[in-house]
């Protein structure tokens, strides 16, 4: 395996794996494809203007999924404002990932499997049933930067670990094309984050198109709702402590 191979320098951070990281070598390297996918996606004025997708799902709370259809399946996205700043926003995003089950109603686990680097890591999560669609299961590779304007990227691909067994018996594995998100301060208002996030998995089974499509969209929308009101719990707390 070359030295190139083990490492991934993007935005001049370097993730470098250690001797016995080195068999996650190809998962990094998957990691760095994507979030140059998820970079170039966001950075696309086509996408700032939603030209080419269309509304696929909304609710009261004025929030919108906006669909696109691929060769890979329907890509989804959908923005929000998160009531915490950036730093705190990417750094929850991140670090609890094991805690998602506690809050998220439509999440059935979620575990990291190895954290190779403090930017790059590898988990497995799976989701509750929705509608007919039983629970999947995903195994991905996570990784992120802060960018040169002080807001934060993460990208996710589905990845194969050998060395993986899952604990979860009865469970598709699903697989993640790309997911990634974006965090942005807010102009108006520093203490909050405009969040931009995307999403194009294959559910995997024999599942309709119809129904895969209905169901992605969904999903979006529910976890972006649960994301916004776990973050408002969180500044709820916040805002006591320093009151206390």
């Amino acid at each position: 395996m070359s030295s190139e191979e083990a490492s991934l320098t993007l935005y001049d951070v370097t993730d470098t794996l250690e001797k016995d990281d080195e068999k996650y070598a190809k998962a990094l390297q998957i990691a760095g494809e994507v979030f140059g996918e998820v970079e170039a996606l966001f950075n696309d004025e086509n996408y700032e203007s939603r030209q080419g997708w269309f509304k696929d799902e909304s609710n009261d709370d004025g929030d919108i999924v906006f669909a696109k259809d691929t060769r890979q399946g329907r890509m989804v996205t959908i923005s929000t404002e998160l009531p915490m700043p950036p730093d705190f926003v990417m750094k929850e995003t991140w670090e609890g990932m094991e805690t998602l089950p506690e809050w998220n109603q439509n999440i059935n686990f979620a575990s990291v499997i190895a954290s190779p680097t403090p930017n790059f890591d590898i988990v497995t999560y799976g989701n509750n049933d929705v509608l007919v669609v039983s629970g999947r299961e995903f195994v991905s590779a996570r990784i992120w930067r802060k960018l040169d304007d002080g807001s934060y990227l993460l990208a996710s691909r589905s990845v194969s670990i050998p060395s993986f067994k899952s604990k979860h018996k009865g469970k598709v594995r699903a697989h993640l094309h790309l997911a990634g998100a974006r965090f942005r301060p807010n102009p108006a208002n520093p203490e909050t984050t405009l969040t931009d996030v995307v999403m194009l998995a294959d559910l995997k089974g024999f599942l309709p198109k119809m129904l895969v499509n209905q169901v992605i969209g969904r999903v979006m929308l529910m976890d972006t709702v649960t994301n916004r009101r776990h973050f408002h719990d969180l500044k709820a707390k916040r805002d006591e402590n320093e009151d206390s």
